[in-house]
């Protein structure tokens, strides 16, 4: 991290896991108590198979920390990563991908091949950073996974056979174009209606796409849209991942929309993908 002194480790120190526990508080502002980080509980996650990750500044101080633990499909196992947060005065500073790279390295040592985790499908920059900076696919669409309101979650597979060192996973793909034709959203024209192709499929084939909102949802639009658009999503979602698609990247259109591309799993590794940056 050049001059940010940032150091990324493994831990086993329940000192550190219960800073964690107070940065995860903290980050993201939880106060129900079956919303905490458990140290004891990180313990038990660490000392049988799971993996603990920090990162600290130059003076020693806890600015991040990820976790996971072992889980298995149809007896393959994997590293499940439950939660990355970042102290939000170092966030957009590469720190979630050096817990996320450090976590691989972990993974790969104990003979997996594969991460996943899960996240807000609504929230595009999430969305743009596990599927377009790490490289990772979205495999899954899980409603109400945590059998709560707004829990929907998207969930990724990560792959890391092959890879050594710090590029611990497989590089980024590159994503098929958004059409010229891509529909554009007024920004002037939100009120209380979702545009009409937000959540919803655009395109045919091979390749589909879904545009979002570019910002976080929750924070820029009223709620009713915001209640819409994880209706839509949830819809398009489940409806494509049904059909065999995986979703491959996601990246900015234009100032208020950004777009899933949706690749079909029979086709996805046939032929390369032409990046489309961020206009």
């Amino acid at each position: 991290m050049g001059d940010l002194k940032l150091t990324v480790k493994s831990t086993r120190s329940r000192a550190v896991f219960s800073h964690a526990s107070e940065l995860y508080t903290r980050v993201f502002g939880y106060t129900a108590a079956d919303h905490s980080l458990n140290p004891k509980l990180l313990s038990a996650i660490v000392g049988n198979g799971g993996a603990a990750v920090a990162a600290r500044d130059g003076a020693g101080e806890l600015v991040g920390f990820a976790y996971g633990f072992v889980g298995f499909e149809s007896g393959a196992p994997y590293l499940y990563s439950q939660a990355a947060f970042i102290d939000p005065a170092w966030q957009g500073k590469g720190v979630g991908r050096l817990l996320k790279q450090e976590q691989a390295i972990i993974a790969r040592s104990e003979g997996l091949t594969s991460m996943r985790w899960a996240f807000d499908p609504t929230l595009a920059r999430n969305a743009h950073f596990n599927l377009d900076v790490l490289g990772a696919r979205g495999v899954r669409f899980a409603a109400n996974y945590y059998d709560e309101p707004f829990s929907d979650r998207l969930i990724v597979d990560w792959a890391l056979s092959g890879a050594t060192g710090t590029e611990s996973a497989t590089p980024p793909r590159a994503a098929a174009p958004i059409p010229p034709s891509f529909p554009v959203v007024d920004p002037t024209a939100l009120g209380t209606t979702l545009p009409r192709h937000w959540g919803r499929p655009v395109g045919d084939g091979d390749v589909i796409h879904v545009p979002i909102p570019s910002d976080s949802p929750a924070k820029t639009l009223a709620p009713v849209i915001v209640q819409a658009l994880r209706a839509a999503v949830a819809e398009t979602f489940t409806a494509l991942f049904e059909r065999g698609y995986v979703a491959e990247s996601c990246v900015r259109v234009d100032g208020t929309s950004a777009a899933y591309v949706f690749v079909a799993a029979s086709t996805q590794e046939a032929a390369p993908r032409i990046r489309q940056a961020a206009r």
